[in-house]
């Protein structure tokens, strides 16, 4: 019923006397109403339709129906109304026709009044609300219902109860699809579901329900079901104890979901997690090799420099020449092994810097010459006249592509064969290598991409090549370049196209020196490098005066107690490292810092600029580079 004052009634009859009397004593027992009356059904039905009524008195005698079928009609167009139906025969039959119908009650004319009929409608109202709500509620049982097994089937996830005397099951539909059955297509028992469980696994079930019977508790198993005789799932059961009240039995009733999705995605994670930790630490090993290389093979750039401006015979010069092209070309190995990495991830960052033009391109045809001079093959470089004067470009990435294509070809040629190297650069700022012989075809196109599981340490010379040739295609394609083979019988060609940018740079630091007194201080443990470094720094120019300090703690102690122009700065020291020093020194002065490093790394170099640093540089550099880098750091205060 509504919270109106008044409920709006709706009498279908053609008797105007009876209209009358309904009206009198509706009015008789002061219920209080919103009289509406019509004289046939299909009046009736468009009022109902039309109008806000909440109860239908109506007379099955009508002008335009007659009997049960006005009150079939009825309900069929309008079943959302309580409906308490009159007659004038006073036949019990048709009185429960009507109410089994749908009718609310039933009332004989002449044989009620107006308490009665007032009873009658507010019992009708209040019985049709109630059915209403119960089959609203049913409606929405049935839809939880549904949606409840829905979520089952999507969750693979079902109930069950047992009777702990028989061992008979219940099962839901869920759990007749995980076992491989159509629902209900079997009476289940402990031992049909015993007989699927996979037998390395079956005595902790035995264990599970025997335990589950025994008290109150929740219990809870993982365990492997094998479906078909082949097909293993995993499932998640759950059991407790219940005593049914109603039927007196004892039960165990539980959960069981298929969590076989869930054990393949922890497999598979457990495995990358294998493998990620493998891959780090195949990283922390490259890293540690790395530095622990870098940092001696600097001490030995720095000697062989000091060595090369000593008086020496020509034979001693060779030497020193050929010995410094194998630096060189060892540090290419040790890159091509640091940058492994972009065969699996592609990880590498570019890294830019201003060359010299001729003095970088003739560096690369010394870096190979020992190479092929030991092979027997002549390599002709010519570089064309037109080449600007400077460049910028990731010298690095350059050189170890020049160097490994070469490596390559060299594996395949002949002794006593030529290998040409025409180097220029266009108008578009293109770095153009061609090379070529007149020799057997190199075979580029039978190498097969890298498998990454060679092992490192015992490569044989096909796989080295492959390596190689792999590391030569990801390293142009990080530096956004192009190669093309073109064999042929009678020759082959490589045309090598690299992006590069021309320098408009004037200024150059290259052969310029201190022209005050310049006071360094040079954090680093090593002691080769403390040398070889305070040497070469010395021998640049005798305005130079270098302290060392063997760690980051001594270097910023050393730093308060005298007034310095520069900082080199290691990173990699005992008691505080090159950060940390760093670090205490901006706290109080922004002094040039430029740090050395074995960890040729982007990373560390935006560390180190992150934290204050001026500048970077890596092991091993050649001294001119350091001499550059200090000089860009002072100018113009002591140029």
């Amino acid at each position: 019923m509504n919270t109106k004052s008044k409920v709006p009634i709706l009498l279908i009859e053609d008797n105007k006397g009876d209209v009358d009397l309904i009206r009198i004593y509706l009015n008789d027992v002061g219920f209080k109403h919103e009289f509406h009356t019509t004289d046939s059904l299909i009046d009736g039905i468009e009022m109902v339709n039309t109008h806000d009524i909440e109860i239908v008195l109506l007379d099955l005698s009508l002008p335009d129906s007659n009997g049960y079928k006005t009150l079939s009609r009825f309900l069929e167009k309008v079943p959302f109304v309580p409906i308490i139906v009159m007659t004038g025969m006073n036949n019990e039959i048709i009185g429960n026709q009507a109410i089994k119908a749908g009718a609310q009650d039933f009332l004989v004319k002449g044989q009620f009044d107006g308490k009665t009929l007032g009873r009658s409608i507010r019992y009708a109202l209040q019985r049709f609300k109630t059915h209403s709500k119960l089959e609203e509620m049913a409606k929405e049982l049935a839809i939880s219902e549904n949606r409840y097994l829905e979520a089952q089937e999507l969750a693979h996830f079902g109930n069950w109860e047992m009777d702990i005397v028989g061992f008979k099951m219940k099962w839901s539909d869920e759990i007749f699809r995980i076992f491989g059955f159509e629902p209900e297509t079997i009476s289940p028992s402990l031992s049909d579901y015993l007989g699927y469980v996979h037998r390395e696994d079956r005595e902790a079930v035995e264990k599970f329900f025997e335990n589950s019977g025994k008290d109150g508790q929740l219990h809870r198993i993982e365990h492997r079901i094998i479906v078909g005789g082949k097909q293993i799932k995993h499932l998640a059961i759950q059991a407790k104890i219940y005593f049914d009240e109603y039927f007196e039995k004892v039960l165990l009733v539980g959960a069981l979901q298929d969590i076989t999705e869930r054990k393949l995605s922890e497999q598979l994670l457990f495995e990358k997690q294998i493998s990620n930790q493998e891959a780090k630490i195949q990283e922390q090993v490259f890293e540690g090799m790395n530095f622990q290389i870098r940092t001696p093979l600097n001490s030995v750039i720095n000697l062989l420099y000091l060595l090369e401006n000593t008086d020496t015979s020509l034979q001693q010069a060779d030497f020193i020449s050929k010995l410094k092209t194998s630096v060189d070309d060892l540090s290419i190995v040790l890159n091509n092994m640091m940058n492994f990495s972009v065969l699996s991830g592609g990880k590498l960052t570019k890294k830019i810097e201003e060359y010299v033009t001729t003095e970088f391109l003739n560096g690369l045809d010394k870096l190979v010459s020992i190479k092929a001079e030991n092979a027997k093959i002549q390599v002709n470089f010519v570089i064309e006249e037109n080449a600007p004067k400077k460049i910028l470009a990731d010298g690095g990435k350059i050189s170890l592509v020049y160097f490994n294509l070469i490596d390559l070809l060299l594996g395949k040629m002949s002794s006593g064969e030529k290998l040409y190297t025409k180097v220029d650069i266009n108008d578009n700022s293109i770095l153009n290598f061609n090379i070529s012989n007149n020799g057997k075809p190199f075979g580029f196109n039978e190498i097969q991409e890298v498998d990454s599981d060679f092992d490192q340490n015992n490569l044989t010379n096909e796989q080295r090549h492959t390596l190689n040739f792999s590391i030569v295609k990801k390293l142009v394609e990080n530096l956004g370049g192009q190669i093309d083979f073109i064999e042929g019988d009678k020759g082959n060609e490589i045309v090598l196209n690299l992006p590069i940018e021309i320098s408009a740079t004037s200024n150059t630091f290259e052969f310029q020196k201190p022209v005050e007194q310049l006071r360094i201080l040079m954090a680093e443990d090593h002691f080769l490098n403390q040398m070889s470094t305070k040497k070469v720094l010395q021998t640049w120019s005798n305005k130079v005066e270098v302290d060392i300090a063997e760690n980051g703690k001594l270097a910023v102690e050393a730093f308060k107690s005298k007034k310095y122009d520069l900082v080199l700065m290691d990173i990699q020291m005992p008691e505080m490292n090159g950060i940390e020093a760093t670090k205490k020194i901006r706290e109080n002065s922004d002094i040039p810092i430029i740090a050395l490093t074995a960890n040729a790394s982007k990373q560390e170099a935006d560390k180190c600029i992150e934290i204050g640093m001026n500048d970077y540089l890596s092991k091993p550099f050649k001294p001119q580079d350091l001499y550059q880098k200090i000089m860009e750091c002072l100018s113009p205060v002591k140029v």
